[in-house]
């Protein structure tokens, strides 16, 4: 089966998108300088956090849907999908990602565990200062 790869740019080019979205929402909540915003604000970044990491997510899964023809679908299957986004697959794809970013997004992917499990109060800040 061959990669439809006008689908997954496509998919790419607006999960990047929204990406740059995201990072226009985080510019305008750095500015709220107000002491009574603390939590709102915490809350607020830890969101920003989630949602990017689930977009890098979103197009590391097109990618193994639409080239690798294999998504994983283990219990783990969040951590195996970044390792494999860091293979060379001949004949395939190149690496995606190399094992410096992939250190990188590890820790992403452990702040939305961390951000799916724990209440918005529990939440601390130098854990998000990624």
């Amino acid at each position: 089966m061959t990669p439809n790869l006008i689908l997954l740019e496509a998919r790419v080019r607006k999960e990047l998108q929204q990406l740059e979205k995201l990072q226009d929402e985080l510019k305008t909540l750095t500015k709220l300088k107000e002491h009574n915003l603390k939590s709102i604000k915490l809350r607020a970044y830890a969101s920003i956090l989630h949602d990017f990491y689930s977009g890098i997510e979103k197009i590391f899964t097109s990618i193994a849907r639409e080239v690798d023809q294999v998504v994983p679908k283990s219990e783990g299957w969040h951590r195996d999908l970044l390792e494999q986004m860091m293979l060379d697959i001949p004949s395939k794809r190149p690496s995606v990602i190399n094992s410096q970013l992939a250190e990188q997004l590890q820790q992403y992917l452990a702040f939305r565990h961390r951000f799916r499990n724990l209440y918005g109060y529990e939440l601390e800040w130098a854990r998000m200062d990624l």
